[in-house]
């Protein structure tokens, strides 16, 4: 009995194994299709063969061939590429191999191989699908991608999950993945394309430095399983490339493989990200790109993820901010971001950040697993949902007067979870001239409580406690605060830039009472929040107040800051650091029943403080940083609110997303004091 089983057990597993011999195809799948030309991978099976892809128009004559190998060094796959065909055509293709005999064996043929090369305008419509964190559960969302009839398909990390030193291993998950047969189904007429994130680069949290000895051989089954027209520098570093479909542009960027290898190209202090190579080769493709859309895309985020690992590109800010700052400076339209990894779906918008609003869609995962710790709060937050089996879309028209970008977030059964529509008007940058020039908020309580600089309702005041608004300011209305009854003026989200390099900070204060003497009273002018509410959470940038002092006739004003501190050679994420007191005595009798004007200018090396456009002092931050993150601003009060709260008048708050001059704070002063 136990022979007869024994003999069932044996055959069982010859058959298994025999059909693993014999079917153990991949593809076809459509890589980078240009206006003339296209690139292709195919492997039928593990066996060295000759194969040919042939191209056919409509009427099924033979426009194009070329011949290519499946050889064991590249794991029997071979990789096509169809030159000089016609743009904006839609073409056939059949792929013939061999018998065992050797003779010519049709392997592809069918109406359902097909593919259009891309048209010479770039007035069309174009939707591009992304997804990333993906396994077996991501089916369904396979299956809708295919049903919508995407015109290129994004793999944007930890697609597969990889996490292998060994290349026997890389290759059996890289093929297994393609083998889905629902990914497939796609590929055989759609774009696919992509990057790589951790768990694809080979390490959880994996960077060029702690993956060094392995990197290789992970980068090279990506080679062998993407048909790319790029793949790094070309010379074996990294797996950078573009994809230009005419109304929009893909940068699927590669923050793994330099990452600690060398300085930053940026900052010479710190280590890279991208690496110089990279580096070089996004500004100049950013700038010479003519898509209207071009979408920065990566497998990590942007912003810090708040975890214990290094992989985002907070760690990374000073790269970050320079790149921002470059298409900024360079005018360069259009730009928005992409990113994956945290296995949460988010939608931030960073205001006039590019001298346009910067949208951030963030789409994770493809699978079930969620991870709702990484779903935190962001002063650019919009929206999010905690869901398994999502993915996005991106679809830019620019077959309207006004070409517009159509971002849906996207999940089984045809739900549209989100979505988010912008005209490329929206996407073009807007500098405005003199004062005006960066001006990020203005509250002048000349009307209401609302804000009149670009960034509009979006900070928008709430008079609390029963702060008002009376006619005497120093021009206009102004903001009257009541010490006894608590009240002060909530500002619901930051203003600046993350991680705030350079801002001036301007406003007007009358004072009807002061800290008494000798007694350590405070009186808060203006301290930020941590999360756009008021809160005990010490998470502020910058808190500014008066404290009494020894000295009858002073009063101090102490500053306090909190700013990024750089870990060493970003072994570690970068920590927020406090900074002070700063202290600065002045004569009660200047401020007490007058109208003052403060101005504080940051430059992320000291902080600067004037008095009725006059410079009194320079503090000098012992550690030299950015602005640490923070979400609004209390004015009248500390960061809980109510406790130490100003007593008089504020009137003309206005915070610039620049340094002012000396001549521009006189300007300041002078325009209120004539």
């Amino acid at each position: 009995m136990r022979n007869k089983k024994n003999y069932i057990l044996f055959i069982q597993i010859s058959f298994l194994l025999f059909n693993s011999l014999i079917a153990d195809e991949v593809g076809p799948y459509l890589g980078t299709i240009k206006t003339t030309e296209i690139y292709l991978l195919y492997s039928p099976d593990k066996k060295e063969q000759t194969l040919t892809l042939k191209i056919l128009n409509k009427s099924g004559s033979l426009q194009a061939e070329v011949k290519a190998e499946a050889l064991a060094k590249n794991d029997f796959v071979a990789k096509f590429h169809i030159r000089q065909l016609a743009a904006g055509q839609k073409y056939y293709y059949k792929i013939d191999g061999q018998d065992e005999k050797g003779n010519i064996k049709e392997l592809i043929a069918g109406e359902e191989f097909n593919f259009k090369t891309l048209s010479l305008s770039r007035k069309a419509k174009f939707t591009v699908a992304f997804v990333a964190c993906v396994n077996k559960h991501t089916t369904p969302v396979w299956s809708e991608i295919d049903e919508l009839e995407v015109d290129a398909l994004c793999l944007a990390g930890d697609t597969p999950y990889i996490d292998s030193k060994d290349l026997k291993t890389i290759r059996r998950k890289h093929r297994a993945f393609l083998q889905t047969k629902e990914l497939a189904a796609i590929a055989k007429d759609t774009s696919i394309l992509g990057n790589w994130d951790d768990h694809d680069f080979g390490l959880n949290n994996g960077n060029g430095k702690n993956f060094a000895a392995h990197k290789s051989k992970t980068r090279q089954v990506f080679l062998e399983y993407r048909a790319h027209d790029q793949y790094g520098d070309g010379k074996g570093g990294g797996v950078y490339h573009k994809t230009d479909h005419g109304a929009i542009e893909i940068f699927h960027l590669d923050p793994r493989w330099y990452s600690q290898t060398a300085s930053s190209p940026v900052d010479p202090s710190q280590t890279t990200c991208f690496g110089k190579e990279q580096w070089d080769w996004l500004l100049k493709s950013l700038k010479e790109s003519k898509a209207p859309f071009k979408v920065l895309s990566m497998g990590g985020i942007w912003q810090d993820k708040r975890s214990w690992e290094t992989d985002d590109m907070f760690t990374y800010w000073y790269e970050r901010d320079a790149l921002f700052d470059f298409i900024k400076k360079e005018k360069i339209s259009g730009v928005v971001l992409h990113g994956g990894d945290i296995h949460v779906s988010r939608y931030l918008m960073h205001p006039m950040r590019l001298g346009y609003n910067l949208h951030d869609f963030i789409m994770s995962p493809g699978h079930k697993h969620t991870i709702k710790s990484l779903d935190i709060y962001h002063p650019s937050y919009e929206w999010s949902l905690l869901d398994g089996q999502q993915f996005l879309t991106m679809t830019a028209d620019t077959t309207k007067k006004v070409p517009s970008l159509t971002v849906q977030y996207r999940q089984k059964n045809g739900k549209i979870a989100h979505e988010v529509n912008i005209s490329y008007d929206e996407l073009s940058p807007k500098q405005a001239e003199g004062l005006q020039q960066d001006l990020r908020a203005a509250w002048t309580f000349d009307k209401d409580l609302s804000n009149s600089s670009i960034l509009g309702k979006r900070i928008d005041g709430k008079a609390m406690n029963g702060a008002s608004i009376v006619v005497d300011g120093v021009k206009g209305q102004a903001l009257s605060l009541n010490k006894s009854q608590k009240q002060y003026f909530n500002i619901p989200r930051s203003f600046l830039d993350d991680n705030s390099k350079k801002h001036t900070i301007s406003f007007w204060a009358k004072a009807k009472t002061l800290p008494k003497h000798a007694t350590g009273e405070r009186a808060f002018l203006m301290e930020s929040t941590a999360q756009g509410k008021a809160s005990d959470k010490s998470a502020y940038h910058f808190s500014l107040g008066l404290r009494s002092t020894e000295q009858k006739d002073k009063v101090n004003l102490q500053l306090y800051t909190h700013t990024v501190k750089p870990a060493v050679a970003s072994l570690k994420a970068p920590t927020e650091i406090f900074q002070g007191p700063f202290d600065l005595a002045i004569d009660r009798e200047v401020l007490e029943n007058k109208w003052v004007n403060f101005t504080l200018t940051y430059d992320s090396k000291k902080i600067d403080i004037y008095l009725n456009g006059e410079l009194l002092k320079s503090h000098k931050l012992k550690i030299a940083g950015p602005a640490a993150e923070f979400g609004g601003l209390i004015l009248g009060g500390h960061r809980a609110g109510e406790g130490r709260n100003f007593d008089g008048l504020m009137d003309e708050v206005l915070v610039w997303q620049r340094l002012l001059s000396k001549a521009e704070i006189k300007e300041v002063y002078n325009t209120v004091n004539q």
